[in-house]
């Protein structure tokens, strides 16, 4: 994948085949393996660290600058607060995960009994499937999330209910993506399960971002080379593609967590134009 000096093979999968958004998955595996076996670590997560090994201990060296291992690892424990959280409150919880690549944190958190699904395009899922077994509360989807047929399928799913308390997880997905299709994601999501109590966690990058995938030092990588197409600098620009009952009802801003990692960059916490230009952000959306 990254620069594709060598073939990788996982049970006979090469891996060089991914192309565009989907060759990115090893990023974030990566980024929360090496922040897992750092002395300090931010999150603990073996199964990606087993992940990487039975890959190739190779891709620890070659994907991931500390920049992207940092905010992977801050925007992981936010999700993970946002899952434990959201389980905590709902009668009956029932999570979506979409574009989750090689995602460990079902395992991770330990939610054998929790519904989940994990929705990815079916070179994603292949590939998840070598490392990853369907149970009776945990399945996997192997359609892009452009195929609102997987909609059916999470509604046939045994455990989805009437009462069903539904969290739906973005994580380093619709930034690949323009305004207009994210719009349209959301408009086809709220159509289909307004009338549950929904939440929504989208990871964005900013505007910023978009203009300059060309300088990531870890997406730039890739042979497929994915650009980053939407973002926003203020999260009151996101009122234009939220359907009419959705609100944003938390903003995560990476800077704001474990300053003394950021170096340079920790002072643009207190810098509102720098903070909302030159990181990533979790939005935290309801409908009402």
């Amino acid at each position: 994948m990254c620069n594709n000096k060598f073939k990788i093979l996982v049970g006979g999968y090469d891996m060089s085949e991914l192309k565009g958004i989907p060759e990115s998955m090893l990023i974030p595996l990566v980024a929360k393996a090496r922040e897992t076996l750092s002395d300090m670590p931010i999150i603990d997560d073996p199964l990606s660290v087993k992940i990487i090994k039975e890959i190739d201990d190779l891709v620890l060296d070659t994907y991931v600058d500390w920049l992207s291992q940092l905010g992977i690892s801050i925007r992981t424990e936010i999700l993970d607060e946002i899952v434990i959280n959201f389980i905590k409150h709902a009668n009956h919880p029932f999570i979506i995960n979409i574009g989750c690549g090689l995602d460990t944190r079902l395992s991770r958190l330990k939610l054998n009994k929790i519904p989940w699904i994990d929705i990815d395009v079916p070179e994603s899922i292949n590939l998840r499937k070598r490392f990853f077994n369907e149970t009776y509360f945990y399945k996997m989807i192997n359609k892009s999330m452009f195929d609102y047929s997987w909609i059916d399928d999470v509604k046939s799913n045994v455990h989805f209910k009437e009462d069903s308390e539904i969290l739906i997880i973005f994580e380093g997905v619709l930034m690949y993506f323009e305004k207009e299709e994210v719009q349209a994601v959301y408009k086809e999501i709220a159509r289909s399960f307004d009338q549950h109590h929904l939440v929504i966690a989208s990871e964005f990058c900013s505007k910023f971002m978009t203009k300059h995938t060309n300088n990531h030092p870890s997406v730039s990588k890739l042979s497929s080379k994915p650009l980053f197409k939407f973002g926003y600098n203020n999260v009151a620009e996101l009122k234009d593609i939220l359907p009419g009952s959705w609100k944003v009802v938390k903003e995560y801003n990476y800077f704001d967590r474990y300053s003394h990692r950021w170096r340079y960059l920790k002072w643009f916490k207190y810098i509102v134009f720098l903070k909302n230009r030159f990181n990533n952000k979790i939005v935290l959306i309801k409908n009402t």
